[in-house]
């Protein structure tokens, strides 16, 4: 074989590498939305900060050079939306928070009880009540809203961020086993929440499933992302708990327009490791608890409490027949799929208080 020969597959080695580089390049300028949405999706932590650090500078230049057009018609054909409005500043999502009426102090956060969860859907009890808190967290229900028959069973969608979908599988698994007449969609949206509209809006996507699945139940799975200023109001702010609830409380009216009686189950994340997190979880679950009251269908459940050691974190949690499960991921946020069985249970046990399966 010739010199000229040899050297040939180098040349086209390295002309291969140079256009795999800047066909990522152009990848990454085309969908810098991507990247921050998926960036806002991860754990809290170095790795997570210094991509949004990358992405966001980014995708001001894309959006700048209207780059991110091409990107914005592909999933305005696939029916995706980024939450912009019309006029590129507001959402839908403050527009609909700011027709809400004002909403109480949420009430101080209580030590929760020890994390005894519902082994089977058996009966209608709900999450177990912290510790000093005198009310259920969910709000007081009257008659069952419907009895579902195998025949017309009862629609269910589970949705929310990342957390949402293995809580929804599972409770999928829990329906499934115990033959209840429910049929369960899971659609989690991974990286989104309500402090970011303009990367992800609910309000728009609440009233496109609204009408695309027409569900009786809504389980809402959403929290874990929103560490971020609302209208510039920190969080752990009067203003940013009231905000936070307003947007709570506009999701779920978009989410039961047109059906009195659909419902919104609304569960808050868990007790985190890290302990920024563990305030603004705290304050998350007060807020959407807050909100409650100021809208009919709107429910609240606990998952925090009972999923915690006494309001701790814990990587592990005991079921009914004393197996200790892990039920954390590494990132001390996220159940693993295994410990996403508690948080369905309670679930499923949430609903059996309102509904009539079988």
């Amino acid at each position: 074989m010739s010199e000229e020969n040899e050297r040939e597959p180098v040349t086209t080695a390295r002309q291969a590498g140079r256009v795999i580089r800047i066909a990522l390049i152009t990848a990454l300028l085309l969908n810098t939305a991507g990247v921050v949405r998926a960036g806002l999706g991860m754990a809290p932590g170095p790795t997570r900060d210094l991509l949004l650090d990358i992405a966001r500078p980014l995708d001001s230049i894309a959006g700048a050079l209207d780059l991110n057009r091409p990107r914005t018609s592909l999933d305005a054909m696939l029916g995706h939306r980024d939450g912009l409005t019309d006029d590129g500043h507001r959402t839908r999502l403050e527009q609909d928070a700011d027709r809400q009426q004002p909403v109480a102090e949420p009430p101080p956060s209580g030590t929760p009880s020890a994390p005894t969860v519902p082994e089977g859907p058996g009966g209608p009890a709900a999450a177990p009540v912290p510790a000093g808190d005198p009310e259920p967290r969910l709000a007081p229900v009257g008659a069952a809203v419907r009895h579902a028959t195998a025949a017309d069973p009862l629609r269910v969608l589970v949705t929310g961020d990342s957390l949402s979908d293995f809580d929804g599988q599972q409770l999928a698994r829990l329906v499934a086993s115990e033959h209840l007449p429910a049929k369960v969609r899971v659609q989690a949206r991974n990286g989104t929440g309500l402090t970011q509209p303009s990367v992800f809006d609910w309000s728009d996507e609440a009233a496109q499933d609204a009408v695309a699945f027409d569900p009786d139940v809504v389980v809402m799975v959403l929290g874990a992302n929103d560490g971020w200023p609302l209208r510039g109001a920190d969080v752990g702010s009067n203003a940013w708990d009231e905000e936070y609830s307003r947007r709570v409380e506009a999701v779920t009216r978009d989410f039961i327009a047109g059906d009195p009686q659909r419902r919104v189950y609304w569960v808050g994340p868990p007790v985190p490791r890290s302990a920024p997190w563990i305030h603004i979880f705290a304050r998350i679950n007060d807020a959407v608890r807050a909100a409650v009251p100021n809208v009919p269908g709107l429910r609240y459940v606990d998952v925090a409490g009972p999923t915690s050691d006494h309001g701790r974190y814990t990587d592990y949690l005991t079921d009914a027949a004393g197996n200790r499960i892990l039920a954390r991921q590494h990132d001390g946020i996220h159940f693993s799929f295994p410990g996403s069985v508690f948080p369905a249970r309670i679930i499923l046990a949430s609903l059996l208080g309102e509904y009539t399966l079988g």
